[in-house]
């Protein structure tokens, strides 16, 4: 079936950008590296794009390569980047918590997040919108927390490379584990299911 011209038509200005802003949060201390990984990907990306119908399913896939590449370029390293407190980000993440207690320790009841379980994730993961709002809140996060949640969450390394290659504590790795979540509970609460429950209502 022929395909039409309007079927496929990347933005690679924007793809490059997500690319690199990926790259940088994982790779900090390796700037040369990123722009030669961004490149490969690039040109691997522009030889097969008239194999995907889709945008959305050429950008996956187009971004899992890039994943694999810069897994396999950590991989290739005796030891990762340290990761460090960054004092006042961290601080400024566990206002945001306490924010969301009264001073008895109760939650807030107009701070609920929504229960996941109850909603389906497929129906949320199909949504463009839903996936720009989720990068929104992860690069909303302090780097060292974006870091860390990254590698586990979407580059797949095991919490005990994580923490070896690092330098973390297993104390320290959980605790960066438990901000990140919860940062990304509140953001796509706001951002995301306050958002379609007030569509809901004037529907």
């Amino acid at each position: 079936m022929k395909k039409s011209s309007e079927t496929l038509a990347p933005d690679w200005a924007a793809l490059r950008q997500h690319l690199l802003r990926f790259a940088k949060i994982q790779l900090p201390d390796s700037p040369d590296s990123i722009e030669d990984l961004v490149q490969e990907t690039l040109l691997a990306a522009h030889a097969k794009q008239d194999s995907f119908q889709a945008q959305a399913q050429f950008e996956t896939w187009v971004f899992g390569i890039f994943k694999n590449k810069i897994k396999d370029f950590l991989r290739g390293k005796q030891r990762w980047q340290a990761v460090f407190v960054a004092e006042q980000a961290e601080r400024d993440l566990d206002d945001l918590f306490a924010a969301q207690f009264r001073a008895n320790g109760q939650w807030q009841p107009e701070t609920e997040v929504a229960d996941w379980q109850h909603n389906q994730p497929d129906d949320f993961l199909t949504e463009k919108q839903f996936l720009q709002i989720l990068q929104m809140c992860l690069y909303a996060l302090p780097e060292n927390t974006a870091r860390v949640f990254m590698m586990r969450e979407i580059l797949g390394f095991d919490a005990q490379e994580i923490q070896h290659k690092c330098g973390l504590s297993s104390s320290h790795y959980h605790v960066l584990m438990y901000r990140a979540r919860e940062h990304l509970r509140q953001c796509l609460q706001i951002k995301w299911f306050n958002t379609l429950n007030e569509k809901g209502k004037k529907s």
